[in-house]
């Protein structure tokens, strides 16, 4: 029996998930503690955790439609959201200066997956 979603797509909902929890605290219990800048970096990290989950979970249903494995370009984007968000969740609460350089490389693993992906499936559907 087959599995009604992916790995990927439950990995997506569980990054959405987070984003809600992690956009609540920063802005109920959060925004008193951090300054202007942190804060507004929280706010930040939440967005793009929550944008790039729901780019997740497109990928995972492409993936299931044109019936074309997508993981490695998957992979790349959830390194990236651990990378981009999780860098500056911590930045914003234990700032440390070494950090900061994660973050770049989680933007860069973003466009190595999204930029995967579009590069398979336009080749499937060059060859149908």
């Amino acid at each position: 029996m087959t599995c009604p979603i992916s790995r990927y797509s439950a990995i997506s909902l569980v990054f959405l998930a987070l984003s809600i929890v992690l956009g609540a605290m920063g802005s109920h219990f959060l925004v008193s503690k951090l300054s202007g800048d942190l804060f507004d970096k929280w706010e930040t990290a939440v967005n793009y955790q929550y944008w790039n989950a729901l780019g997740l979970m497109g990928l995972s249903l492409l993936e299931r439609s044109y019936h074309v494995s997508l993981k490695l370009d998957m992979k790349f984007i959830i390194a990236g959201i651990l990378l981009f968000s999780g860098s500056i969740y911590i930045l914003c609460l234990a700032p440390n200066s070494w950090i900061v350089y994660l973050t770049p490389l989680g933007g860069i693993s973003q466009l190595i997956g999204y930029m995967g992906a579009a590069i398979r499936l336009v080749r499937i559907s060059d060859d149908r």
